[in-house]
């Protein structure tokens, strides 16, 4: 009882505060509105971010006709593809495997030789070649394409085709038509960490401890507690509004449970509500909180994106959330089957839970 009283005194204080409950419902949907309408990523942009990176790819070669004696016109080209810089081949019999191991994402994408290629391309007729990408990987289309493109200019260089004797066209995979489906799986794990971090900076240096001691001879532990509780809850019901909102107002009828991506988002609140209340007991002012909020959310955008340092974003929480709510809402993966996205979260949050705890344990004065 005494615990449910002190998250009831959290919520009541966080209710009063009408400023803040309209940055954690409203900026939100305006800040999707803004990225899925207008934040499209551009083609440069594509390129710098695409530049350099490991490029696994699926081959299933069909092709059984015969052209030139001398060579297997097929077998040659998906040599050359996989001689291109950062590229891996791994080979399927069926389109059915390669689609299997690209759902489980072992793959981006995949490359099918249709019945012919050797009999077009060596009578110097059109040949496509077909790639399938993730769509759920915004860098696998342009990085493929590229990779494809490459390849068949070497091919044409080292087999002497100087005509358009191969294209290639793409298609991609679990793609939704919706002005936010790109940005959506972004915009909920970085807006749900950031308004838990912002909110959760000011709760313990904010607190009046006179209003708490008048509700219940309250233990540090219990204090702690109940201000992650509190915010936690606050922050999935701005979870609810950013999965309903997008699924029924714009377009976003994915194929999972919206149940499911909504309960997974407790994982990131739970993160970012953590780090907040222990950067809230190292502050002296409201002031300091504000000062590290900026801190603690630049540190995880800049390192824990994956935008700008690769590797490092498996250290935070941002990228399994991400990544989760993508198989889970686009793909209908089973929130049971999650649990590789869900403890680097859980292990996350309860380092600077434990951490809030110790560091508000060692305070002096009023509590």
């Amino acid at each position: 009882m005494r615990f449910i009283t002190l998250v009831r005194k959290e919520l009541a204080s966080i209710w009063a505060d009408k400023q803040a409950l309209a940055i954690v419902f409203v900026l939100p949907l305006v800040a999707m509105l803004a990225l899925g309408l207008t934040g499209q990523v551009g083609g440069k942009m594509i390129d710098n971010l695409a530049a350099g990176r490991t490029t696994n790819i699926g081959v299933v070669n069909l092709d059984t006709s015969v052209g030139d004696p001398r060579y297997v016109l097929s077998e040659e080209f998906i040599g050359i593809l996989g001689e291109q810089s950062s590229v891996s081949i791994t080979r399927y019999e069926t389109v059915y495997a390669a689609n299997v191991s690209l759902f489980y994402e072992h793959i981006i994408g995949f490359v099918v030789i249709n019945d012919g290629f050797e009999f077009n391309v060596s009578a110097h007729l059109p040949a496509f070649v077909n790639f399938y990408a993730d769509a759920l990987y915004i860098l696998a289309q342009p990085l493929i394409a590229m990779k494809v493109n490459d390849a068949i200019k070497d091919f044409k260089v080292a087999y002497n085709f100087t005509e358009d004797e191969i294209n290639f066209d793409s298609d991609d995979r679990y793609q939704i038509p919706s002005a936010v489906f790109t940005s959506w799986p972004m915009v909920i794990s970085t807006v749900i960490m950031a308004a838990g971090l912002m909110l959760a900076t000011q709760s313990v240096v904010g607190d009046n401890p006179i209003m708490r001691v008048s509700l219940t001879p309250s233990k540090r532990f219990e204090i702690i507690s109940a201000k992650v509780a509190a915010y936690t809850l606050l922050e999935m019901a701005e979870a609810a509004v950013l999965v309903a909102f997008p699924y029924l107002a714009l377009g976003l009828n994915f194929p999972g449970d919206p149940f499911s991506a909504w309960l997974f988002c407790s994982f990131i609140a739970y993160c970012g509500v953590s780090m907040g209340v222990f950067m809230s007991t190292l502050a002296t002012t409201k002031l300091q909180g504000s000062q590290f909020f900026l801190l603690g959310f630049m540190v995880l955008f800049i390192l824990g994106s994956g935008v700008f340092i690769q590797g490092l974003d498996k250290v935070f929480p941002m990228g399994y959330c991400q990544d989760g709510v993508k198989l889970i809402a686009y793909k209908g993966v089973s929130l049971l089957a999650m649990w590789d996205y869900i403890w680097p979260q859980i292990a996350f949050g309860t380092v600077f839970y434990v951490a809030a705890f110790i560091s508000f344990k060692m305070k002096k004065g009023a509590i």
